[in-house]
């Protein structure tokens, strides 16, 4: 500074402007040292991080789904990969490394000059370094691989993927190892700090297929945009695991890795820990789950159809079947070709929960309908009505069977039965279509019980649309439960109300949540949310219950069994199979046509009991059937049989014996 200023006293213009450029230029360098040192260093600091860490999602674990006692009907289980850190393998690498380069330079040209070999591209020494790097994590691969007897898995293209994008996470060499296979790496590898055993939990449905339309199943979740590197995690995809995704998956957490210049890591740091996923619990009750699905599995071979148990005193429902059915666990990873091929099939459709995604005609059951109606509006249920044992509309050629044949008819008989004549000739005289689409939708049939984005409402017009041409064409069929479409849940709802006097509840299948960070517990969906109450006249519904309990118990050489008669009774003696627990219900058999014209039967038992006290509404459903009675109501039987061995202290076990006998 003294040296400028002696310049600045000399009289000489030249030296002066010297000066004064040479202090600017002191000037400028002190005031960008201040600016990279003081005034951005955080800036610098912040991106000298980025450049060291990695951000990588954790995991949180998923919530359990449960029955209503507890029992995890989907649950995490561990699973055990073999995983190998990267950055522990530096000198196994370059000493392959130095064995590829000096193999390669032995092939090169020499120099003519000097006897040497040229120096290698980079292009080259990357070429080589790769190809070193494949070397010796193959090499590992297949020591490990050979140890656990498996064939080896080495995919070069996978490791090269993972180890330029990745290379700071260990490398999985084998995933989901058996416990014969833990103890074995346990003894052979556990010294080596390269390779690890790593502990990863998966979802896991520890029954297979039971309730698996209901819980649904979750797939692997695309990672997040926000993240370098996401450790596996996974989202619900349908059911009750899609509903309730939010709240099952739980809040990710995130850790920092910091790497080196090579990005192999050096140190993690939890930046904040993942949050485990509240449980969700089901009003589903495992054992009446387990009975009616192999009771359904049961009424024919390679069945179609679908199950419902429901309390009638709050909606809540016990068990919900669908068949066929598939194993949620073959989601994870992913489903065979083969598998998807037969989840994928059009006709058998597993996929489909038919007990509310599916939309089937009630054939017979609806003619507790028809009956509403006829009796509100003058029917007298003593009157008799000679049958000829079929259907003619007049003026048509369209006749429609009748499994009752001819003979003498009163409400009652007809009823047990289920005389389509009757209650076709009955129907149009004092009902007519407006007043049984009005009784129907007074029970809210064909339309949503809110129980989930799966379902359908069905087809059942709004009295407003009775007037229409093709309606009323149709009149004669809608009395038997033709032309119209339910679901099993939604007839399940219907006999509950039957049942219960007319409260017609909302069907509730989730019951709460459980917070697994605060141990408390939130309560959901309140039980016995009642939709609507339906008005019937009690001596209406007296006789409708009395012709229903008529159904399963009257056996009349003259005038003929009950049409379920036969599923509730032993062949030998005729005894009852459910001594002191008597079971109302409705057959219906419907006459349907297929996509390409072919017709087949949808086959329907609708049922409470027991009759004096009623707690429960069964319905079955078997698409492609034979009859009700046949079809149906002996799978209710064993489902009835089971609720009752329950109910007497019998225990899950016992039950299910006592269901699945095969006692009728």
């Amino acid at each position: 500074m003294s040296f400028m200023l002696n310049l600045w006293r000399r009289d000489d213009r030249p030296l002066q402007f010297l000066a004064v450029g040479v202090g600017l230029g002191l000037f400028v360098l002190l005031a960008g040292l201040w600016f990279v040192q003081i005034a951005f260093a955080s800036r610098f600091e912040n991106n000298l991080r980025k450049q060291s860490f990695r951000t990588v999602a954790i995991a949180p674990v998923r919530g359990k789904i449960l029955d209503r006692n507890g029992r995890a009907l989907a649950e995490n289980r561990p699973r055990y990969n073999a995983d190998l850190y990267l950055e522990g393998l530096q000198r196994q690498f370059d000493d392959q490394y130095a064995s590829l380069s000096a193999a390669y330079r032995q092939r090169m040209p020499a120099v003519a000059a000097g006897g040497k070999h040229p120096a290698l591209k980079a292009a080259v020494r990357r070429q080589l370094q790769l190809a070193a790097d494949c070397d010796v994590v193959g090499g590992i691969s297949a020591q490990v691989t050979a140890a656990l007897n498996e064939p080896t898995s080495f995919d070069t293209n996978r490791f090269l993927k993972h180890y330029t994008e990745y290379p700071y996470v260990p490398y999985p060499i084998l995933s989901d190892l058996t416990p014969r296979q833990v103890a074995i790496f346990a003894e052979q590898f556990s010294g080596q700090s390269s390779i690890e055993l790593e502990t990863q939990p998966v979802r896991f449905y520890p029954y297979g297929t039971t309730a698996a339309h209901l819980l649904g199943f979750v797939q692997r979740k695309d990672p997040e945009a926000s993240f370098r590197y996401s450790l596996p995690n996974y989202e619900g995809r349908s059911g009750i695991e899609k509903m309730f995704d939010d709240a099952l998956r739980g809040q990710t957490g995130v850790k920092s890795v910091l790497v080196n210049n090579l990005s192999y890591r050096q140190r993690e740091e939890i930046d904040s820990p993942s949050e485990p996923g509240d449980d969700v619990y089901l009003t589903i009750d495992l054992n009446v789950q387990r009975t009616a699905e192999a009771a359904l599995a049961s009424a024919i071979a390679n069945v179609r159809g679908a199950a419902v148990v429901l309390d009638i005193r709050n909606g809540d429902i016990l068990a919900m079947a669908s068949s066929p059915t598939f194993d949620p666990n073959n989601f994870i990873p992913a489903p065979t070709p083969a598998e998807w091929e037969r989840l994928n099939n059009p006709e058998l459709s597993p996929q489909l929960n038919r007990a509310i995604g599916g939309a089937f005609a009630p054939g017979s059951t609806f003619k507790i309908v028809t009956a509403i109606a006829c009796l509100e509006n003058g029917l007298n249920p003593n009157e008799i009505f000679d049958s000829p044992g079929a259907y003619q509309a007049p003026g048509t050629r369209h006749v429609i069977a009748d499994t009752a044949g001819p003979g003498k008819f009163d409400f009652n008989r007809a009823f047990y039965r289920s005389s389509n004549t009757y209650f076709i000739e009955k129907g149009i005289k004092y009902a007519g279509l407006r007043k049984l689409l009005e009784v129907a939708r007074r029970f809210h049939l064909g339309e949503k019980t809110r129980l989930g984005p799966q379902e359908v409402a069905g087809y059942v017009p709004a009295p407003s649309e009775a007037s229409q041409a093709a309606l009323q064409h149709s009149l004669a069929d809608v009395c038997i439960g033709q032309e119209i479409t339910v679901s099993p849940l939604q007839m399940a709802v219907f006999t509950a109300a039957i049942a219960n006097g007319g409260v017609l509840f909302w069907p509730r299948v989730v019951e709460k949540l459980h917070h697994v960070d605060s141990d408390t517990y939130e309560e959901l969906v309140a039980p016995g949310r009642i939709r609507d109450h339906v008005a019937i006249n009690p001596e209406h519904l007296a006789l409708i219950r009395h012709a229903m309990v008529q159904d399963t118990e009257v056996s009349d050489p003259l005038l003929g069994n009950g049409t379920a008669f036969d599923a509730f009774h032993n062949r030998q003696d005729k005894s009852p199979l459910l001594p002191g627990f008597r079971v109302a219900g409705k057959t219906g058999t419907a006459e349907v046509k297929g996509s390409d014209r072919t017709p087949y039967k949808t086959t329907w038992f609708v049922s409470y009991g027991p009759f004096e006290n009623p707690r429960y509404a069964v319905v079955v459903m078997v698409d492609h059937g034979i009859s009700g009675g046949l079809s149906c109501a002996p799978a209710a039987e064993k489902i009835y049989a089971a609720l009752l061995k329950m109910e007497q202290g019998g225990g899950p076990a016992r039950g299910m014996v006592a269901a699945m006998s095969g006692r009728n």
